[in-house]
């Protein structure tokens, strides 16, 4: 059903009220209580500063309350979003502070890497759950194929924003190549963290084509040394302690 035209030019008077808080289009409101519009602003405002501050709260502490709050108004106010679920908010708005503020993210270089970083912990948390393949927690780790866990991903940043708070981070001395491992813990639905070596890359690489025992990795990997070995079952351990490594094959 059509809206009417004044109907249309309320709603949309409105809305754009909400989100610029322009006083002008108050008075071409008809029949609104000036005090209560401005509530209801501010209890808008309020809603999309706390989904958007709790999904960065790294960002948001590096940044101050008052700091944060200036980038977010001019978020609401001049990006409509796409997306109708408040829980996604926080990527549009990761995708509008990276192409907007210019300026402050040549000062912290870092900022795309920690935006990132942060909104994988929601996107993880909220993704559909994959089909988990079957396995077993009981298993030799030396002979048996172990089997990975589908619900992850692997971030390559610059910065080692998963290692050090924003504050301590130097943007000369830090500036590299960093891997995290995300994933959701089959079984609490946590996300959790995980900082990997290249090693530990190339290994979950190999998982990822097919389950496989550690010495079969042992030499995929063409490991010699007893330094080495220890290295890969240590983190194979991990994996399975962790639960990024299901368990094994039955």
């Amino acid at each position: 059903m059509l809206l009417k035209k004044y109907t249309y030019i309320q709603q949309s008077l409105l809305a754009k009220y909400t989100r610029t808080g322009n006083a002008e289009l108050i008075s071409k409101l008809k029949e609104v209580k000036t005090k209560g519009i401005q509530y209801y602003r501010h209890l808008i405002f309020n809603i999309v500063y706390d989904g958007i501050a709790n999904a960065y709260p790294i960002m948001t502490d590096f940044f101050g309350e008052d700091k944060m709050k200036h980038f977010i108004e001019q978020f609401f106010s001049e990006h409509q979003c796409q997306n109708p679920q408040v829980w996604a908010m926080p990527k549009e708005f990761m995708d509008y502070f990276l192409h907007h503020q210019k300026e402050v993210i040549q000062q912290y270089p870092f900022l795309p890497d920690l935006m990132l970083f942060e909104w994988k912990e929601i996107e993880l948390f909220m993704m559909p759950d994959e089909p988990m393949p079957h396995y077993t927690e009981q298993g030799r780790i030396l002979k048996d194929k172990l089997i990975l866990n589908p619900e992850i991903q692997i971030l390559h940043v610059q910065y080692p924003v998963h290692l050090y708070h924003p504050k301590k981070i130097d943007v000369q001395q830090h500036k590299g190549s960093y891997f995290i491992l995300i994933h959701r813990h089959p079984d609490t639905k946590d996300v959790l963290f995980t900082h990997l070596s290249l090693l530990s890359v190339k290994i979950l690489e190999y998982l990822f084509e097919e389950p496989l025992t550690l010495n079969v990795l042992a030499e995929k990997l063409k490991l010699n040394s007893t330094k080495e070995h220890n290295k890969l079952r240590k983190f194979l351990v991990q994996g399975l302690e962790e639960k990024f490594i299901l368990g094994f094959v039955k």
